[in-house]
């Protein structure tokens, strides 16, 4: 009996001290991730009633980072828009002054009119074409295409190139002024949006969201603010340059014989370069609005960002210091209590003979 009571204190007392050592060791195991990370190890446990305070600070701050990150993107397209839409204009504002140089009798510089028209229209197509990431700046919500069908390339819808519509529609020119009138309304319906005869803007000349599609681009820029944004190259700005460039490229007006005829050409298509400039500073001016907004609203939530991540910090963090004596002392503890078990675990009743 006395032999039974014995064996089961030692089993006892050796059970303790393994749940002890157990119990050490877990906690030693969380001082030194305290320690590497200056976080609580269980924040849920330690923090108690407080932890929904922890649970809101967290999804606040998931969900701003969302915005931050989402903001970044539409910041830096918002940005490369507005610069492609002023490198537009300037290529629209050397055509301009040398039209105006030139004048509606072009008898001076009418070929080098021509040729600087052509030129821009290349140069815009190319400027018009940018992507950011991937996604066409001026495409509307169909980005994936091209987003100006090459001048002299046929558009596959429409198995016709621009440059063939533009000639096709300007035929041998006009022979008087009600001619240039009437060639000039032509070409205006055709760089007119959504119409659907072959030789339309939409078919041949414009890839990206048609004019039909009345829905553009938007963006949730915080919880309670999303904005609509972005311009398309149907949009009037961009289809009346077109038309403007198209009509002066279409001929040396010095080869309209007709005076009368010639200044009514040379003016519809100054007059459609000229409104469409406008347009496009207009649309200019509006993006980049919306990039100051944006721009704003991101150190906004930068700044809320910080106050969220230090309040987090405050309820989450440890004191280094006081991590660093907690794991001293329960490594003296856990040692002690090893080299307690191993002098225990050598004695016998031989040691008391």
């Amino acid at each position: 009996m006395i032999a039974m009571t014995r064996t089961s204190g030692s089993l006892q007392s050796t059970l303790t001290r393994t749940r002890l050592i157990g119990e050490l060791d877990r906690k030693l195991g969380e001082a030194g991730t305290e320690m590497s990370t200056n976080r609580k190890a269980d924040v849920y446990r330690s923090l108690g009633t407080r932890s929904a305070e922890a649970l809101t600070l967290r999804s606040n701050t998931k969900r701003l980072e969302g915005f931050a990150l989402s903001n970044e993107l539409l910041s830096y397209r918002l940005d490369s828009g507005t610069k492609a839409l002023g490198e537009i204009r300037s290529t629209v504002s050397g055509v301009l002054d040398l039209a105006a140089q030139t004048g509606a009798n072009g008898l001076i510089q009418g070929k080098e009119l021509q040729a600087a028209a052509r030129a821009a229209i290349e140069q815009i197509i190319g400027q018009a074409n940018r992507t950011v990431q991937g996604s066409a700046l001026f495409g509307g919500l169909d980005s994936g295409n091209l987003t100006l069908q090459p001048w002299d390339q046929a558009n596959p819808r429409s198995g016709l190139a621009p440059s063939d519509v533009v000639a096709g529609i300007y035929g041998a020119g006009p022979v008087d002024a009600a001619d240039a009138a009437a060639i000039a309304n032509q070409m205006a319906a055709v760089f007119t949006p959504g119409g659907t005869a072959p030789g339309d803007f939409e078919q041949t000349f414009y890839n990206g969201s048609p004019v039909s599609e009345t829905a553009r681009l938007t963006a949730r820029i915080d919880a309670d603010e999303t904005i609509e944004y972005g311009v398309q190259a149907n949009d009037p700005g961009m289809t009346e340059i077109l038309r403007g460039l198209a009509m002066l490229a279409a001929t040396d007006i010095a080869d309209i014989a007709d005076p009368e005829a010639r200044k009514v050409w040379f003016d519809e298509g100054l007059k459609a370069l000229s409104a469409g400039s406008e347009k496009l500073l207009a649309a200019e001016t509006r993006m980049g609005a919306q990039a100051s907004r944006v721009e704003e609203l991101r150190e906004s939530q930068e700044l809320r960002l910080n106050l969220y991540r230090s309040q987090t910090a405050a309820l989450e963090g440890v004191d280094p210091y006081e991590a660093a004596t907690r794991l001293t002392q329960l490594q003296t503890q856990l040692e002690a209590t090893y080299a307690v078990t191993a002098r225990l675990s050598k004695l016998s009743f031989l040691n008391y003979l």
